[in-house]
């Protein structure tokens, strides 16, 4: 039986980790789990990669999204998540299904997949999964491929229920770091960018944790490792990530709501907004 998630509901996670590949979850699965329910008529594989590869193979029944197939600019900003009139057409001609099990798969950068988990849960798709290791671990693990001239069918998607609290703007995020020197925050932030990129100009408070880091060989690490990387932060605080343009941003989201962090949410605007001489910046 399936656990289905909420957008912002706690992880509950099904089997013990000790380590290597993570175990399946209510947001992250493995590729024997995909195996056992492929042929689950609920299921709907999603293939986050470049259309050439989607097109030459990929996991039997799979549609085809890319992050930036759900993304507009916004002002000076780009990037950011496109609203429910602009995605609803893109997701109907992908041929997503409103009850559909969408396990999300694609190859490196995984944070491409990733945005697209965040980006479904901000519309209020009921059940949303990433597949760890993706395509690449599908084919090392055997599983079947289809390799035909790929096909979609239309389908009528209405998103009903946007989920705002996944997604924060500069305003809120400077609203919730209190006074300066912005040392009293009422949440906490993880800054996905590269190590040069956070030492340039942050947020005020941010904490570095570069999006890479959750990850060893194209996977996700164990809880228990995932955990000593995010020592000191406080998994029942509001914790906002965010990166350039909220793509890395949203792999640190996956890892720390995989991690159990109740109430993660994303600055989709990040560094493209924050940076733009509007708000503080912390060097």
């Amino acid at each position: 039986m399936f656990l289905r998630i909420f957008a912002g509901a706690l992880i509950v996670a099904l089997v013990g980790c000790d380590g290597g590949s993570p175990p399946t979850s209510s947001l992250v699965v493995d590729t024997d789990w995909l195996k056992a329910n492929l042929d689950d008529p609920n299921l709907q594989p999603v293939d986050a990669r470049l259309e050439p590869a989607f097109d030459a193979s990929r996991i039997p029944g799979a549609i085809h999204l890319r992050p930036e197939q759900l993304a507009m600019s916004q002002g000076d900003v780009p990037s950011q998540v496109a609203p429910p009139m602009q995605a609803e057409p893109v997701l109907r001609a992908a041929g997503l299904r409103n009850d559909s099990i969408a396990v999300v798969y694609g190859e490196p950068p995984e944070y491409d997949p990733a945005r697209i988990v965040w980006t479904l849960q901000y519309y209020g798709h009921g059940d949303v999964r990433y597949l760890d290791g993706g395509y690449p671990a599908w084919l090392e693990a055997g599983g079947t491929i289809d390799a035909e001239p790929p096909t979609a069918e239309a389908t009528d998607y209405t998103i009903t229920d946007v989920d705002e609290d996944l997604r924060v703007t500069g305003d809120w995020v400077l609203s919730q770091l209190g006074d300066a020197p912005y040392d009293t925050p009422s949440i906490q932030l993880v800054d996905a960018r590269s190590p040069g990129e956070y030492d340039a100009g942050r947020i005020p408070s941010a904490r570095h944790g570069q999006w890479t880091n959750n990850l060893d060989a194209g996977f996700l690490r164990s809880m228990a490792e995932i955990e000593a990387l995010h020592e000191g932060l406080d998994p029942s605080k509001t914790t906002v990530t965010y990166c350039l343009v909220g793509w890395r941003g949203s792999f640190a989201w996956l890892a720390l709501t995989y991690l159990g962090y109740e109430d993660v949410r994303l600055y989709d605007g990040s560094w493209a907004e924050w940076g733009n001489g509007a708000f503080p910046v912390e060097q």
